[in-house]
């Protein structure tokens, strides 16, 4: 039976890039870019409209990890703010407690950050806050517990998996983020033509 690893490297296969931000799937899209199958290679590239937009939307579910229902709600939830819907929705999901926890550098991949957030690792404002939905706004600093900052790896972690975005700032001395203001669409880094998804979901 084949690993989880393994089924998460044929999904970024299968939809073309790297949905778990991980080295190892990198490594395996550079050496198999084909799509998984006997002949992935001989595929014909042509899809359909509908193929695009259910594509990028299995691509925007994986980038966040999240599944159908849930991005059921985000997109209810974004279809009701004055701003363009497939905007809101990216906003919302980068925003999120575990990915901001990715994107800040506390874990290499959005699952270890996820996991970090279940298991009390971090902290928002000094609380500690183990819901991976939980919206950070601007101003909120997320910080590795203060007893999770004596562990060498998640300190080696938040040293080496540093992501500079504009939207994020780092205090290494503290072991923190915060997040300085809701990212710009273009700023947020996901390979994703997220108006299909509006698409998609307003079919």
């Amino acid at each position: 039976m084949p690993g989880k690893s393994t089924i998460k490297h044929k999904v970024c296969r299968a939809l073309g890039v790297n949905l778990i931000g991980s080295p190892s799937a990198a490594l395996t899209l550079s050496r198999r870019p084909n799509r998984p199958g006997q002949h992935g290679a001989s595929r014909q590239s042509k899809i359909s409209p509908f193929g695009q937009q259910l594509r990028e939307t299995q691509k925007l579910k994986g980038f966040y990890g999240i599944g159908s229902k849930q991005l059921r709600r985000y997109y209810e939830k974004a279809a009701r703010v004055r701003k363009q819907t497939n905007v809101a929705l990216v906003q919302t999901l980068e925003t999120r407690l575990d990915n901001m926890t990715y994107r800040m550098g506390f874990a290499g991949t959005l699952r270890a950050a996820r996991q970090m957030v279940v298991h009390c690792h971090i902290t928002v404002n000094g609380k500690r806050v183990n819901k991976p939905g939980y919206q950070v706004s601007p101003g909120d600093i997320v910080q590795l517990r203060e007893k999770s900052q004596k562990v060498e790896r998640y300190k080696d972690w938040y040293n080496f998996f540093e992501q500079k975005l504009g939207y994020i700032q780092r205090d290494t001395t503290n072991f923190s983020g915060t997040l300085v203001q809701i990212p710009e669409r273009e700023e947020i880094p996901i390979e994703v033509e997220d108006h299909l998804v509006v698409e998609f979901m307003a079919r």
